[in-house]
């Protein structure tokens, strides 16, 4: 399995078989401009969104006929268990919900949290796990902020864990910057813009951090 971290929140995966899911696509421009990162301009099988801000949710017509994931289902024999989770500290008071989606690729357990806004509850975790690769939101705001984060990757233990959802030069939103999760760790690995190759018999024994650079 390959991922591609496009950037903000979206990643492509692709399956061994050369299936191509897209999760949380961004438009690109949105919000007046501050969402500067460029387009995804690529056919994909499926498009999953966690909900509908336009920084998580842009079918772009250059995707193809991809079937769009927005609540549990199962495409192209893929399961996607859906988990409603809150936008905000606040149980969703200030900014709804979200929906956090488990799938599996090439008997790897992902897990999308979208912009979940504090950390989980043991009953979420506990119905989440298990989870092998974990796409964590560190940029606090709408989201999870460094210290929320941490507490949501030691609960679901995943083997990896990808950040996103932070501050970058060409996303003008009041986001923390990557470093302040990065400092909170031991140690983490830089992939650069990837892909990122993995497949269940060289998963990490103990969970690992890998920080890629968004292609777009």
């Amino acid at each position: 399995m390959e991922i591609t971290y496009i950037g903000h929140a979206c990643f492509l995966v692709k399956s061994s078989q050369g299936l191509r899911i897209l999760l949380d696509p961004y438009e690109p421009g949105g919000f007046g401009g501050r969402l500067g990162l460029g387009p995804f301009k690529e056919a994909v099988d499926i498009v999953v969104c966690t909900h509908e801000h336009l920084d998580h949710s842009y079918v772009d017509p250059a995707f193809g006929n991809p079937a769009v994931v927005r609540q549990p289902c199962t495409v192209s024999n893929v399961k996607f268990d859906g988990f409603r989770l809150p936008h905000d500290p606040a149980d969703g008071a200030l900014r709804g919900h979200v929906t956090g989606f488990r799938f599996t690729v090439d008997g790897l357990v992902l897990f999308h949290p979208g912009d979940v806004g504090r950390p989980l509850l043991e009953k979420e975790a506990k119905a989440i796990r298990p989870v092998d690769i974990l796409f964590l939101p560190t940029g606090g705001t709408f989201t999870v902020d460094a210290a929320g984060a941490l507490e949501v990757m030691r609960a679901l233990s995943p083997a990896v864990v990808i950040p996103m959802h932070y501050a970058h030069p060409r996303v003008k939103l009041p986001l923390a910057p990557l470093d302040d999760f990065l400092a909170l760790l031991p140690r983490h690995e830089r992939v650069g813009k990837g892909p990122l190759v993995m497949d269940r018999d060289h998963l990490p024994r103990e969970s690992t951090v890998f920080v890629m650079d968004p292609t777009r």
